[in-house]
């Protein structure tokens, strides 16, 4: 039976390794309707950068043209050649036929390669008793170890156990056939594959989606233990104010630049909506005079030149947008009717999913005002409890 399953990174590898990632002026249109347009900035070593904006602005679409899966409409990217790039999919794929572990092994075609080579020359050197042709064999087996070795052969499982494990996936889990995995669980071994893969730039699109708060804890201390660059899309504030020193955010089709983490964009963005503002209310105000007074000396003799010159001066002024109004939701709880202090109490409930316990003899007191976190690894019985 096949299952579902992420595929592990898309890989680029380019030559003259000198810089990293460079925007300019890229576009990209749904028929004559811009989804972005002169998108221009570039991505450093070492760096790690949030990219956000409200959904269906164009974040991932901006990713996939990063990693050449669509072209842009207009403007240019440029990526240093041996670069390597790579992705978190957005979607999962059938695979069957491997566990977890062998899956997750499975991140480099070379080093896959190559240990189908290793294991083809002992096979054909312990079969082998002609010392002329044996010794050859001998050089050609101890090349393909240095060049394994060179790309991190011998440390890949132990490496794929501490990633895998770090993204909660237990020992029996590892031995498990992919094709068992739930959505989420098939998302988390593409995370891993990825993680694994090793790559000099990563585009993350959502990473911690499908992640408990265990995960996400490792997954943070990992990436910031990093030498990678990093494009980071997420709606987790938490997550991007630990991760990231600058903020590239999507609105209106255009891109602005933000240097620092989400908590100084909130506030850089404030300060600049105010400037905004108030540069476009006193050029408002600088319109209406001048219309009035246009309005009120056009036709007479004595002011008609500077009525002329003023209207003039209206036509060559370039007229500033109004910032764009913030998204504010607001909530209304109806009154609930008046309750005593203890809302709710459960006493030695036990939960069995065929041979599976949740949880047994569970005691919990919910008292009026209480406001209670439910924390747990995925599969804990959270919302099962709920």
């Amino acid at each position: 039976m096949d299952g579902l399953v992420g595929l592990g990174s898309h890989v680029f590898l380019r030559e003259d390794f000198q810089r990293l990632i460079s925007v300019h002026g890229v576009s990209k249109y749904v028929g004559s309707v811009h989804i972005f347009k002169d998108v221009t900035f570039s991505l450093q070593d070492v760096e790690r950068v949030g990219l956000i904006g409200r959904n269906g602005v164009g974040k991932t679409t901006l990713i996939q043209i990063l990693l050449g899966e669509l072209e842009p409409d207009s403007g240019e990217v440029t990526i240093p050649r041996h670069l390597v790039l790579a992705g978190l999919p957005q979607q999962v794929v059938r695979v069957s036929g491997s566990t977890v572990f062998e899956y997750a092994l499975d991140v480099s075609t070379r080093l896959r390669q190559l240990q189908e080579a290793l294991n083809q020359l002992q096979r054909t050197l312990e079969t082998e008793v002609e010392p002329e042709r044996s010794q050859p064999l001998a050089l050609q087996h101890g090349h393909l170890l240095e060049q394994y070795e060179l790309l991190g052969g011998y440390d890949l499982e132990p490496r794929a156990r501490e990633i895998l494990t770090g993204l909660g996936f237990s020992q029996k889990q590892m031995e498990s056939q992919v094709s068992t995995l739930s959505g989420g669980w098939a998302m988390r071994l593409a995370l891993a594959r990825l993680l694994l893969s090793a790559p000099d730039t990563l585009l993350l699109d959502e990473p911690t989606n499908h992640l408990d708060l265990d995960s996400l804890l490792w997954l943070e201390d990992h990436l910031i233990s990093s030498r990678q660059s990093m494009l980071i899309i997420s709606h987790d504030r938490a997550f991007l104010n630990r991760m990231v020193t600058r903020i590239l955010e999507l609105d209106g089709g255009y891109l602005q630049e933000f240097a620092g983490n989400y908590e100084f964009y909130l506030e850089e963005k404030a300060r600049r909506r105010e400037i905004q503002l108030a540069a476009f209310r006193n050029q408002q105000q600088r319109v209406q005079q001048l219309e009035r007074f246009i309005a009120s000396n056009r036709y007479r003799k004595d002011r008609a030149r500077q009525a002329q010159s003023r209207l003039k001066s209206l036509a060559r002024m370039e007229i500033l947008e109004a910032p764009g109004d913030q998204l504010d939701l607001g909530f209304t709880f109806p009154e609930p009717t008046h309750c005593g202090k203890r809302v709710m109490e459960l006493q030695g409930v036990t939960k069995h999913y065929g041979d599976l316990t949740v949880y047994r003899r569970l005691d919990l007191v919910v008292e009026r005002g209480d406001r209670i976190a439910i924390l747990g690894a995925n599969g804990a019985g959270k919302s099962t409890l709920l």
